[in-house]
């Protein structure tokens, strides 16, 4: 199998008989894939850092093909039409909202809810399970509230334990340097409840510098599961 890092939050996984794309919203390049292959599009929310509705014109190209999005990305065939995309909505786009499990083929996706926007997923394909955060993360911030931050761990933690005892392989989880001196506690948590045996650091902005200083700080007992992103395109083999 291999993961190729897109950019920002978005990865794609090649297995044996699936792709899975996670959070693309068209900046960074995708590999061509075999177009025997099942293709399965996530995209958890509608930040325009995670998604762009251009993406629903990859059905022109492959033929195997869904899209599974988050909560609040509903289109009528107008809004499609607008934006130059002819696909059958229905045969096509599975809506998934927060806490809802669904199975298609041969695979299972799980949503959780969002501290933010949208969606992030959990999807057993091939025998792996792959957990997809989107904006789901600790966003605790210095200048916010003590109220507010208090709340937002309270909610965090929350939502991420619905998944203890769940046996990740592959996750993509946030370790964002806007937070400054917070921006481990989601990822932290994480690991603490849950953890998986590949970590890739996401929604970084490119300051890919942080995963060295999380691996050599709050994250130190971690540190050989973080797998080590430097650039846009990097592919990693498993």
């Amino acid at each position: 199998m291999i993961i190729t890092y897109i950019k920002h939050s978005s990865f794609c996984a090649e297995l044996k008989d699936h792709v899975l794309i996670f959070d693309y919203c068209l900046e960074g390049s995708l590999p061509d894939f075999d177009e025997d292959k099942q293709i399965l599009f996530f995209t958890s929310h509608k930040h325009s850092d995670h998604f762009n509705v251009g993406i629903l014109n990859f059905a022109s190209k492959y033929k195997n093909i869904h899209f599974f999005l988050g909560a609040g990305l509903k289109f009528n065939e107008k809004y499609l039409a607008r934006n130059g995309i002819n696909i059958d909505r229905d045969a096509y786009i599975t809506t998934l909202y927060k806490r809802q499990e669904t199975d298609y083929g041969d695979i299972h996706v799980r949503t959780l809810r969002s501290t933010d926007a949208g969606v992030a997923f959990l999807v057993e394909c091939e025998g792996k399970k792959f957990y997809h955060a989107g904006d789901l993360n600790c966003w605790c911030r210095i200048e916010e509230s003590k109220e507010y931050n208090e709340k937002m761990k309270h909610d965090y933690e929350t939502e991420i334990d619905t998944m203890r005892g769940e046996n990740i392989d592959y996750a993509f989880v946030p370790l964002d340097p806007h937070l400054d001196s917070t921006y481990w506690m989601g990822m932290s948590y994480f690991m603490e409840a849950v953890g998986a045996e590949h970590i890739f650091p996401m929604h970084m902005w490119e300051d890919y510098g942080f995963i060295d200083r999380y691996t050599a700080n709050e994250g130190k007992e971690y540190s050989d599961r973080i797998v080590r992103i430097t650039a846009p395109g990097q592919s990693f083999r498993f």
